[in-house]
């Protein structure tokens, strides 16, 4: 007897479970149906789908960035002798010339002179006075830009590398730089100095500029190695 009972209210339990979720779910597919439920789904949903093309776009464009900043490895420098090419280390060096390009792209360089030239040795510029005691101050923060030495696998070993001047601190290198005029082992690390001189690029092409900037120089006074015609970088750009 009392087990009929058991099973009598245990069937109940169960057609009123049955009976409670059948109401709840068409509860749902009501509210779900009702004007202000669909508005705030689509509202949902459109955000949704702004948010991941908002996203894509992002994506997009850092893609676009980062292929547009590999394409351009090359600077060209406009001077009144000729064009002048650098192809830029930027894997092997990439502070050093990665500051060089910045320069180049902020139109640093245009109107800049080649204010030091030394015979079988370099051809330097870079400084915004002209004088070789300028750098380049960011107007951001009105501060000089001093570039960390950095240490590469290129030595001087051949005219037509280019790298940064700086003073006796290795770390003092800013906007200035030059290029060899020939092989220059005194400028590689335990030369004349212990670091040497950071190799961030090299001329591919306009090394005959280069001579011909030297070739016709004329120092201000016998023996110097300043310029009173000094040959100016008319605009720099990357490519």
């Amino acid at each position: 007897m009392k087990e009929q009972i058991d099973t009598k209210t245990s069937s109940t339990r169960l057609l009123v479970f049955l009976i409670s979720f059948l109401i709840f779910l068409s509860l749902g597919f009501f509210m779900k149906g009702l004007p202000i439920f669909s508005e705030l789904a689509q509202n949902k949903q459109a955000e949704a789908l702004k948010g991941n093309k908002k996203m894509e776009s992002q994506e997009l464009e850092v893609r676009k960035e980062e292929k547009s900043t590999d394409a351009k490895d090359t600077a060209v420098l406009k001077t009144d002798k000729g064009d002048i090419k650098i192809k830029l280390f930027l894997k092997e060096a990439p502070i050093t010339a990665g500051n060089f390009k910045d320069l180049v792209s902020r139109g640093f360089y245009n109107g800049v002179v080649f204010h030091r030239i030394i015979p079988g040795f370099v051809v330097q510029g870079g400084c915004p006075l002209g004088t070789g005691t300028g750098n380049f101050v960011d107007p951001e923060t009105n501060k000089t830009r001093y570039v960390p030495m950095e240490q590469t696998k290129f030595k001087h070993d051949k005219a037509g590398r280019v790298a940064m001047a700086r003073t006796s601190n290795p770390d003092s290198a800013s906007s200035q730089f030059f290029i060899d005029l020939a092989p220059l082992p005194s400028l590689n690390p335990g030369g004349v100095d212990p670091y040497g001189y950071a190799i961030f690029g090299e001329v591919i092409e306009g090394m005959d500029v280069v001579n011909k900037i030297v070739k016709e120089n004329i120092p201000s006074f016998p023996g110097d190695d300043g310029s009173s015609n000094p040959v100016k970088i008319n605009s720099a750009e990357m490519i």
